[in-house]
């Protein structure tokens, strides 16, 4: 299942609640989020805490922007997720906004298992070097 379908079958339904059993990196103490679509947007995401939803982070599907972009699971990250299909995994990276400009961290994904409604921010250490990297909306996804 692709990120876009996700953030789609969400909004068509009531908003499916995701646990992050660890919470992410920063904010441990929330362990429930939403994904929220960005409307007119198919990209992008929004990931709102549900026990407040003033906090949040705008996801974007990195892979139409980079289409080899992949991240290895490691058996402790199919456990936490409860994985048992890879098509039940959708990878997100979290975006910020500097002035004009959009960049994404690709170095710590937000991991979804939609089957078992669990979630986790995945640290990969050689990837280090590409925590800020711009997003080139105006460009538009590689093709």
């Amino acid at each position: 299942m692709s990120a876009e379908q996700t953030a789609v079958e969400s909004s068509q339904r009531k908003l499916v609640e995701f646990v992050f059993p660890r919470g992410i990196p920063g904010l441990e103490l929330y362990r429930r989020y939403l994904i929220e679509p960005v409307p007119d947007n198919r990209l992008f995401a929004m990931l709102i805490a549900s026990e407040d939803p003033s906090i949040g982070m705008i996801l974007v599907d990195p892979l139409p922007f980079f289409p080899r972009y992949q991240v290895t699971l490691q058996r402790n990250d199919r456990s936490d997720l409860m994985l048992k299909k890879e098509q039940d995994l959708v990878i997100f990276t979290t975006v910020t906004l500097e002035g004009q400009k959009l960049y994404t961290n690709l170095a710590a994904p937000i991991l979804i298992n939609v089957a078992q409604r669990r979630g986790k921010q995945m640290i990969v250490p050689h990837r280090c070097d590409d925590m800020h990297v711009p997003l080139d909306t105006a460009a538009g996804p590689e093709n």
